[in-house]
């Protein structure tokens, strides 16, 4: 059992690095993230302290938060991982067999499951905007099989192949787009895993795709020979509408929309709505659409 003098050493300790990384600023109380002047120099390394911005740190007995702000810390595992990628692709096949990930798995499905439930209920026109303006390619299965023929079946950023993918990510290759204000066919649409389309989500195809460790000029004078000529021999015509399946909301049955597209292949509104595809079909016939 600690002594009373050892007792007092601790809170004076602990009063003095709170002093040196807590103030208030505002009336509110702010912690100093000793990794910010590192990862964002431009920014004031001074955040609320609150789970907003710090992770929960349980071994912590000052504020019970982390020495580094989430920001930064979500920043170095980027970094860890891209300099590791190998070691942390079999460190995360290793923690799916576990039973603490199936558990965690299967308890994050079922809770979560009616929170998004909840959202989109609350959310109708954040769902609509979404349907309108979300980037979704318009491609044929015929024209995917081709372009994944053409690019090996493989990323074609860090050059994986999907069945690697598929024991990574457990997902096949995705489309991404190279330029993310562009069309949503065929000529705008990379072979990409789930890692580096995730990574490049926005960015500059350019300025993303020269900076990573698994540049190739090989793989990127490709890419951009796909985009500007490779597309046109496989690209097909396609009508001015789209037709989209969705859940209902109120059961686990579908109904199917009708909307039309501006040339860039984005929504722009609804036409109708059905049941069945085969009414979408009747519909389109009957307007001469």
């Amino acid at each position: 059992m600690a002594s009373v003098k050892q007792l007092e050493s601790y809170e004076r300790k602990r009063t003095e690095w709170l002093e040196k990384t807590h103030k208030i600023i505002n009336g509110i109380d702010h912690k100093i993230c000793n990794q910010h002047e590192i990862f964002f120099p431009e920014e004031s390394p001074w955040l609320p302290a609150t789970l907003e911005y710090f992770y929960n740190n349980k071994l912590s007995k000052t504020d019970g938060l982390s020495t580094w702000c989430k920001k930064c810390s979500v920043t170095k595992s980027g970094l860890v991982f891209q300099a590791n990628r190998e070691r942390s692709y079999e460190s995360h096949r290793k923690y799916q067999k576990t039973d603490k990930w199936k558990a965690y798995s299967k308890r994050n499905q079922i809770t979560s499951k009616p929170k998004r439930s909840e959202w989109r209920r609350k959310n109708p026109d954040k769902l609509k905007e979404y349907a309108q303006k979300h980037r979704i390619h318009d491609i044929t299965e015929p024209e995917w099989r081709k372009e994944l023929e053409i690019f090996d079946y493989r990323c074609a950023y860090c050059g994986i192949t999907e069945e690697e993918s598929l024991k990574i990510h457990k997902q096949k290759l995705h489309k991404d787009h190279s330029d993310n204000k562009g069309y949503n066919d065929l000529r705008n649409a990379i072979p990409a895993c789930r890692s580096c389309n995730s990574s490049k989500r926005k960015h500059n195809i350019n300025k993303w795709y020269t900076k990573q460790k698994f540049f190739n000029q090989d793989k990127y004078n490709k890419i951009l020979w796909w985009t500007t000529e490779g597309y046109k021999d496989y690209i097909v015509d396609k009508p001015p509408y789209r037709i989209v399946k969705k859940k209902n909301k109120d059961n686990n049955k579908f109904h199917h929309e009708l909307w039309s597209v501006d040339e860039m292949r984005n929504f722009v509104e609804i036409i109708t709505t059905e049941i069945k595809k085969e009414d979408i079909n009747t519909y389109i016939i009957n307007n001469n659409l």
